[in-house]
Formats: C-alpha cells, sequence, structure tokens
C-alpha cells in the first residue's frame, strides 16, 4: 500500500512542479490526506478490478466497454463522436484508438452522420450489444455485492451526490 500513497518524484520537472504546488497551498493535516488517499485507493481498486473482470468475461479492456455500454444505453444504439468524447472524458485521440480496435473485432462501426459536414457516429452492432447485454449483468453483481454490499439505501444515494459533485468539480476545470 505504500507504493500507491507515498509521492514519488521522478526529474527536475516533477520536483519543481511538487515544490510550486507546495509554496501554493499549505501541507495537508495527516487526517485530510488519509481521506484522500482513502478516495484514490477506492478509484484504483474499483477501476482495477472491473478492467480484470473485463478482460475475462468480455476479453477486452474495460475502456473499451465502456464504450458500448454507454452506445447500448441511447437511441439507435448511436452517439456522434464528439459527444461520445466527452462522455466518456476521452481525448480524441484515445477514442480513435478504441474505436479502432472496436471496429476491428465488428463490436460497432463508424458512419456519417446525418447532418452534412465532416462529423461522424458511432454505432454498436448486434454483437457487439450481445456483449454488452451479457457483461453488464455482472458487472451489476460486482456493484451490488462488493462495492456497494455494506451500504444502506440511503448510503447508496449519499454516495451518488457526492460522486456528481466530485465529477462537476472535474468537469469544471480548465483544460
Amino acid at each position: 500500500m505504500s507504493d500507491l500513497t507515498t509521492p514519488r518524484s521522478s526529474g527536475r520537472r516533477a520536483r519543481a512542479s511538487a515544490e510550486s504546488a507546495e509554496l501554493a497551498r499549505p501541507r495537508l493535516p495527516q487526517e485530510r490526506r488519509e481521506d484522500w488517499q482513502s478516495l484514490v485507493i477506492l478509484a484504483h481498486l474499483v477501476e482495477a478490478e472491473l478492467e480484470r473482470q473485463t478482460r475475462r468475461d468480455a476479453g477486452i479492456p474495460h475502456s473499451h466497454f465502456k464504450i458500448r455500454a454507454l452506445l447500448a444505453g441511447t437511441d439507435r444504439h448511436t452517439m456522434g463522436l464528439t459527444r461520445l468524447s466527452r462522455a466518456l472524458r476521452f481525448h480524441k485521440s484515445r477514442l480513435s484508438h478504441a474505436l479502432r480496435s472496436l471496429e476491428a473485432d465488428g463490436l460497432l462501426r463508424r458512419e456519417d452522420t446525418p447532418e452534412k459536414g465532416r462529423a461522424y457516429q458511432a454505432v454498436l452492432t448486434r454483437r457487439g450489444l450481445d456483449l454488452v447485454e451479457r457483461v453488464l449483468p455482472l458487472q451489476d453483481v460486482f456493484a451490488w455485492d462488493t462495492v456497494l454490499a455494506d451500504l444502506s439505501a440511503t448510503e447508496v444515494t449519499h454516495l451518488r451526490t457526492l460522486a456528481e459533485r466530485i465529477i462537476a468539480n472535474l468537469d469544471d476545470r480548465p483544460e
């Protein structure tokens, strides 16, 4: 656990960045630092387990599954690439790489949008939808039987509210 909680600097730029951050803000009290570390470890463990399970159950990276799961919940299983990139918080190059892989596997296709211009949309194929419908219930079991198992309905609602506020904070940051 210490390697996840102990900051490591590599190179002059990292040290300079850390030093400027330290000058800009006073050091957090130990309790606040532990609060933050718990959140970081929580996010890491959930994402790592989802990655492991998705590779086992679907044979693909979890980031690729997220694309398909998002498309599965849309009208006609279709979404414009700009909107898809924003919804997943993926850089365009990361999305493009994932889409190429998913297209090669026959799990989605890219098409021109009905509007004029050089816009494209991603469309989930029947094969891609079948995979989502097979894997998503397995991830639901993990969520409810493991991650949220000991939380009350009220605590889950509070967790969602807190998560939405944190997401909004991150979305409001300048790029």
